[in-house]
């Protein structure tokens, strides 16, 4: 397929998601604006001193990266219609995502939010551009070119972390053509070469490390660092990476089985040694951009002042690197600046969803009712197991995923309420996590998913065949994600 078709499914594929994914957005800020006029006003006491020598019982509740609040837990009281006066009016609802972004309590984190969003998109932009991303993935292949199923272990591997550190997903389906042109010379199908993309970015997705989109996210949303509980979901990460590893080699094994030529591994990808040459500079570089990325984020997380601007640094380094490297690879500045402010704009459907997404927020917040809903969800739960509770809010959140696709919009929409205390049995850790595992695996089964669509496309594989080949597999992603949520509650995480 050319690069011009694909340009040309992808633009029409975002075109149309966006839409879908605003109008459901909107339907739903104008039912959150009649909610508060529907759902009666109600407010926890909140203290910003230290309470804890005061024998109340209270929660930990952050709505910032600087300030630590107490909610006392049976403070929880009804507002008179006075006391509500700042519910927003009618005409307010459509400007709330400005009102939001200027004068929300949140507008800080919304800020940060969208100022890493279109760094990254500019960066990942410049990245494609430059070919380095390709060249990486060719390099290794080359590598491995006489060991076809380590082939799929190397390079399953890069493709989660880059998914799981950085949170590239779609932008990954670039590499689609090098892996076509693999899985042809092996036998494979192109449904397993589409699988290399979809199935590893998608659960490297899920099982975020430090991805900005979804941990960096709700981190902020609920007012915790991106690092805790880091080191139970690079737990996860190595356990998920074995699974989607094993079920990629059988999908090539199963090519092979069927296949009724023989194998051309010594040709599966030729490339001039000048090509190669190049290859392996441009492989260089992004490895110690992504190096440098990644150490900037978990370096600030060690010193306790620095611990909230750990997404601020990785954006900063990701600028610096992209500047440098950048200028290198496209021989000149005016190409790079080109190539970001078109990443840039490619990611403006995001900015303007997050902020419809804050929008919603401000406007429950200010008709006060996020701390009713709390109540009497807080209530729902409190007096049952919270291995139960963890299975409620993970079906929870898959049904929000089916109609808003979007890992930032419903971190924003969610995360602030369901960590407005922690559920007894559920820490914010447990909740984040929660989200993560609903957010994430659905990537590579809902139909409202954009990146799997358009992968489908590239491949002409249908979303029927897709269902019935990999459905075993997102049972086995389940059954394995909902055990490790049993077992973060066990252990107390």
């Amino acid at each position: 397929m050319s690069k011009s078709t694909d340009l040309n499914v992808k633009v029409k594929f975002g075109l149309k998601s966006f839409i879908t994914v605003v109008a459901i957005l909107i339907v739903v800020l104008f039912v959150v604006g009649i909610l508060t006029y529907v759902i009666p006003a109600g407010r926890y006491t909140i203290y910003t001193t230290d309470i804890s020598k005061q024998g109340l019982p209270f929660f930990e509740y952050t709505t910032d990266a600087t300030l630590n609040k107490q909610i006392v837990i049976d403070s929880f009281k009804l507002l008179t219609e006075a006391e509500n006066s700042s519910r927003l009016p009618f005409y307010r609802w459509l400007t709330s995502p400005f009102e939001a972004l200027i004068f929300g309590s949140n507008s800080s984190n919304m800020i940060m939010i969208i100022a890493l969003l279109l760094v990254l998109g500019g960066t990942f932009k410049v990245l494609e551009e430059s070919g380095g991303l390709v060249s990486l993935v060719r390099v290794i292949m080359i590598k491995l070119r006489t060991k076809r199923f380590a082939i799929i272990w190397v390079t399953t591997a890069v493709i989660m972390l880059l998914s799981a550190v950085f949170g590239l997903q779609e932008q990954l389906l670039i590499l689609y053509p090098i892996f076509a042109m693999l899985c042809t010379a092996l036998n494979w199908s192109r449904f397993t070469a589409i699988s290399f993309v979809l199935i590893a970015s998608g659960v490297g997705f899920t099982t975020a490390i430090t991805n900005p989109l979804t941990i960096g996210t709700a981190s902020i949303a609920a007012g915790v660092s991106v690092t805790d509980g880091l080191w139970y979901r690079c737990i996860i990460f190595c356990v998920m990476y074995v699974i989607t590893a094993t079920f990629l080699t059988y999908l090539a094994k199963r090519d092979e089985k069927h296949a009724t030529e023989n194998f051309d591994v010594q040709g599966f990808i030729t490339v001039s040694d000048q090509t190669h040459t190049d290859d392996v500079r441009k492989s260089k570089m992004i490895i110690a951009l992504f190096s440098i990325a990644l150490l900037s984020v978990i370096i600030p997380t060690l010193i306790d002042s620095l611990r909230s601007l750990a997404m601020v640094f990785m954006a900063v380094a990701f600028i610096i690197g992209t500047v440098i490297i950048g200028r290198i690879l496209l021989g000149s500045f005016k190409k790079l600046g080109k190539s970001f402010i078109v990443g840039v704009k490619d990611v403006l459907p995001s900015i303007v969803i997050i902020m419809i997404a804050f929008g919603i927020t401000h406007i429950a917040q200010q008709g006060n009712i996020l701390h009713t809903i709390f109540y009497y969800f807080y209530n729902s739960v409190s007096n049952i197991s919270p291995y139960v509770a963890v299975i409620i809010l993970y079906f929870f959140i898959l049904i929000i995923e089916f109609f808003i696709p979007s890992a930032s919009a419903k971190a924003v929409l969610i995360i602030p309420m369901l960590t407005l205390a922690p559920i007894e049995g559920m820490s914010k850790t447990i909740i984040i996590l929660t989200y993560l595992f609903a957010d994430g695996y659905t990537n590579v089964l809902y139909p409202t998913c954009g990146t799997l669509l358009v992968g489908l496309g590239l491949a002409n594989v249908s979303f029927a065949e897709w269902f019935k080949k990999t459905i075993l597999f997102q049972i086995i992603l389940f059954a394995v994600s909902l055990g490790f949520l049993m077992l973060s509650i066990f252990i107390g995480l």
